[in-house]
């Protein structure tokens, strides 16, 4: 997979398919991998060039030799762009990604042609911090513990109705996904405050919340939206895990949003 020197950090990130350029940033403790089922999802007859890049810890990425700020992972992934000769591309992010591509959209406006942002949020509140610092814990313990943890409040009961047959598989084979640089994803995540940069944003966004989501609340959603200028809301009968849940109707809302602008 290739990498990107920038600042003495070393970013992975990998590129697949060709047609208009899409940036995906994925949520803590994931990697690349992250939008693999949205994206599969897509519509057949549009083509996309996805990039998917990594953050410090994650996949291929080097451990942060620093605290992450959304403004350093914002300038990452839009180097990671203008290196591969995407001058304008469109953005969607997850959860702490769609942190970052809330960022990255108001810090690059010039290049960012549509921002999506799933399951995301503007400032971080008590409860969120009380989340962050329960998952560092649990990832310290014991990593099938904290999949046992995010599948039961990540995931809406139907979810978990069909997922019941292969949830033991499910939990030990997500246990070896999780990032080394977890706990880096989590201290951010306990002080996002993207306020000023939210308010600069002049690209079409669709937010798109869980209506289940007991980690970010849906309400989260509605401020976003809310903040952003002619943005568009969607709320899905989803947890937080929507990428995995709902992977076929945020693939539509994204192409359609994609598509419009």
């Amino acid at each position: 997979m290739p990498t990107l020197a920038l600042d003495g950090q070393l970013i992975g990130y990998a590129v697949e398919g060709e047609g208009v350029p899409l940036l995906l940033l994925h949520g803590t403790t994931m990697n690349r991998t992250a939008f693999d089922a949205v994206r599969a999802s897509l519509p057949a007859d549009t083509g996309y060039t996805h990039v998917m890049v990594e953050f410090p810890g994650s996949g291929e990425s080097a451990m942060p030799t620093q605290p992450l700020t959304v403004e350093g992972l914002a300038a990452q992934g839009h180097a990671v762009m203008q290196h591969l000769g995407h001058h304008r591309y469109h953005v969607a992010g997850y959860s702490l990604g769609a942190v970052v591509a809330a960022g990255l959209a108001g810090l690059y406006p010039e290049s960012v042609a549509s921002a999506t942002l799933i399951a995301g949020w503007m400032k971080t509140d008590a409860r969120q911090r009380c989340t962050f610092e329960l998952w560092k814990r649990l990832i310290a313990t014991d990593r099938e513990l904290f999949m046992r943890y995010a599948y039961a409040d990540g995931l809406t009961a139907a979810a978990h109705e069909m997922l019941e047959p292969m949830l033991e598989m499910a939990i030990s084979m997500g246990a070896t996904t999780i990032a080394e640089g977890s706990a880096a994803h989590l201290d951010l995540d306990a002080v996002v405050d993207i306020a000023h940069l939210v308010a600069t944003i002049s690209a079409p966004t669709l937010v798109i919340g869980g209506a289940e989501d007991r980690w970010i609340d849906v309400s989260h959603s509605h401020a976003l939206a809310h903040a952003i200028p002619g943005s568009q809301l969607e709320v899905l009968p989803a947890g937080h895990l929507m990428i995995s849940e709902q992977a076929a109707q945020i693939a539509a809302l994204l192409a359609a949003h994609i598509s419009a602008t």
